[in-house]
């Protein structure tokens, strides 16, 4: 019988062939070896089932252990938790919940001359829908009594959906880099954006307001900040600093938080829902306390807000966003940890908004001088535009935003997040707001000048032997077969054509100069149940093309920017294409079916 290791010698790479059935074996060969044991070759024995149980176990360990050495590799990790881990590494913190936001225009009446501040999170209720102001509002009244436009405050300010929640108070321990968890219900959905910080000084007695941080690294000793991240188990943390980096709580110090409790999608609205509802202060008896230390108060705030300012909304809410996932953090961690968190190339400025914006913007592009000539103006000069500097977007935003030198500026082509696919754009405040904050971080003397994207309008379209109008759309279809053999509806299988199409060309699924992939829509229609061709079709001319065929256009200029889109067409970068939002998809999808016949069509 063997006694020495070396008997039984294993290769190096012997592992890679470890399974359950492989160790059985193993192990029921070595005890056959000794001569002591038979039960082991008879399945069902004792002997047998302890054999199985030492193969099962070790199985699990190989699988655990071959997960978590995936799990620990940024590129390799799947599951959220550990990418969560990984990424703080580098310092990066995933986006949470972020909830839509609303622009307004206000007005005023029944108020002498004088200034007056409308108190942090006072709300407005809409159809059981609440949304809030997350700062104070501070606006001039500039005559006695009669009804007066706020338009300072309408072009700066902005509404955020939900209701703020007054936290429990918790107390510091005094610990240096102390953490405090923002323990709520899995059914509360937190605003990443809109989670502030206040501390009653044991010392003082007083509060203070603590301001978010991007890192506590870059702050110095004496600095009221902390951190905000959105952990792997999905709750907030808290990182107070440690009189080196950021000031250090007190043991004894009382901690509030206050957070915005957002309904998600749930709360989005659409125009003019604010017309004849009332604003409404917030009341809380710590809240009062608070504001009186941080004496905000400078202002008159002893006014009606129910008789004295009325509000209404032109445009729709921006749509809200679910937490970012692991492929989101895997994408947008590297270009935080490249930036350094300073706002300086090309790259630096889309990380800044889209981490710091997302609850408003659906997607950037960045353009420098050159290509804002080149690419943007040179466009519009294309469309025989004499003067491409006065086409009405580029001048409102030039003399809106931007002094009058033309030169040395960055360009951001910012698509806002807006429900629905209409055309729209981000409004003043919003853009006040991001310009504002990137002043704050950047490096370079340049003036950021926020752009509205050029819109391109699609929908299916067959022209003539001739040449192509928009006028064709009018009478071209999407021409569907049917499968003999099946036996769906014809209803069912037009709703999920027109499905399949609504959602390539969902705002929430496109992107600046993105490619516009027919082909690919194709493949996805006939992957329907029931379709067996799908064709474009004429209606007029009785004329038909295999495949879809699309016409794009941009809708301010018609046929002199028509193309056609027969395969696939690649956008520019300050370009975002749409489905045209004057027509009903189900009404130009026929099903062809064996009782059904369409003069031209080929059977």
């Amino acid at each position: 019988m063997p006694n020495n290791p070396q008997d039984y010698p294993i290769s190096a790479d012997a592992y890679v062939n470890f399974d359950g059935v492989n160790i059985k074996d193993a192990i029921r060969q070595r005890l056959n070896e000794t001569g002591i044991f038979t039960d082991q070759n008879y399945e069902g024995s004792n002997l047998s089932h302890f054999n199985e149980i030492l193969a099962y176990t070790f199985s699990m360990l190989l699988f655990y252990l071959n997960k978590q050495s995936n799990e620990g590799l940024f590129t390799e990790a799947q599951l959220y938790e550990n990418i969560n881990k990984i990424v703080k590494q580098l310092d990066y913190k995933p986006i949470g919940h972020q909830s839509a936001t609303l622009s307004f225009e206000a007005t005023a009446a029944n108020l002498t001359s004088g200034l007056y501040t409308i108190p942090r999170y006072s709300y407005m209720e809409v159809g059981g829908i609440r949304y809030s102001f997350n700062e104070d509002i501070t606006f001039a009244k500039t005559t006695d009594n009669s009804s007066e436009s706020l338009a300072d405050m309408s072009r700066e300010k902005l509404l955020f959906q939900g209701r703020f929640i007054e936290n429990n108070i918790v107390t510091a321990t005094g610990n240096d880099n102390e953490i405090i968890f923002l323990t709520v219900d899995d059914a509360i959905k937190v605003d990443h954006f809109n989670i502030d910080v206040y501390v009653k000084d044991v010392n003082t007695g007083k509060w203070s307001e603590w301001e978010q941080t991007t890192s506590l690294y870059i702050n110095r000793a004496n600095e009221y900040k902390y951190e905000s991240r959105y952990n792997e188990n999905r709750r907030y943390e808290l990182k107070f600093g440690n009189n080196i980096n950021g000031r250090r709580l007190n043991a004894g110090d009382q901690v509030a938080i206050y957070y915005l409790e957002t309904q998600g999608s749930n709360g989005e609205v659409g125009a003019n829902t604010l017309d004849g509802k009332q604003l409404i202060f917030y009341k809380s008896t710590r809240l009062n306390s608070i504001t009186t230390d941080l004496n905000t108060k400078g202002s008159n705030i002893d006014f009606n807000p129910k008789t004295t300012l009325s509000f209404t909304n032109n445009c729709v809410s921006s749509f809200a966003s679910d937490p970012e996932d692991g492929e989101s953090i895997k994408k947008n961690a590297p270009g935080i940890f490249r930036s350094q968190f300073r706002v300086v190339t090309s790259g630096d400025y889309e990380t800044f908004i889209k981490t710091n914006f997302s609850s408003l913007i659906k997607d950037v592009k960045v353009a420098n001088n050159s290509e804002y000539l080149n690419g943007y103006l040179r466009y519009f000069t294309d469309l025989g535009l004499t003067d491409s500097n006065l086409e009405s977007r580029a001048l409102f935003n030039q003399v809106s935003f931007s002094d009058s030198c033309n030169f040395n500026n960055v360009y951001l082509f910012v698509v806002p997040k807006t429900i629905g696919n209409s055309l729209s754009y981000v409004n003043p405040s919003q853009k006040e707001l991001i310009i504002d904050t990137i002043r704050e971080e950047k490096v370079l003397t340049s003036e950021t000048i926020i752009m509205d994207p050029v819109y391109i309008s699609f929908d299916i379209a067959l022209g003539d032997n001739i040449s192509t109008e928009i006028s064709d759309r009018d009478n071209s279809v999407i021409l569907i077969k049917k499968s003999s053999s099946s036996r769906r509806t014809d209803d069912s299988i037009r709703d999920d054509v027109a499905t399949i199409i609504s959602n390539y060309f969902s705002r929430k699924n496109l992107t600046l100069g993105q490619t516009v992939d027919l082909n690919q829509l194709a493949a996805d229609v006939l992957s329907v149940d029931g379709v067996q061709k799908a064709s474009t079709y004429r209606t007029d001319t009785k004329s038909t093309v295999e495949g879809l065929r699309f016409i794009s256009w941009n809708p301010a200029y018609g046929n002199v920017s028509l193309e056609n889109v027969v395969t696939n067409i690649t956008l520019e970068d300050f370009q975002f294409p749409y489905l045209a939002e004057d027509i009903d998809f189900t009404s130009k999808i026929i099903i062809e079916s064996t009782n059904t016949k369409f003069e031209g069509v080929e059977y």
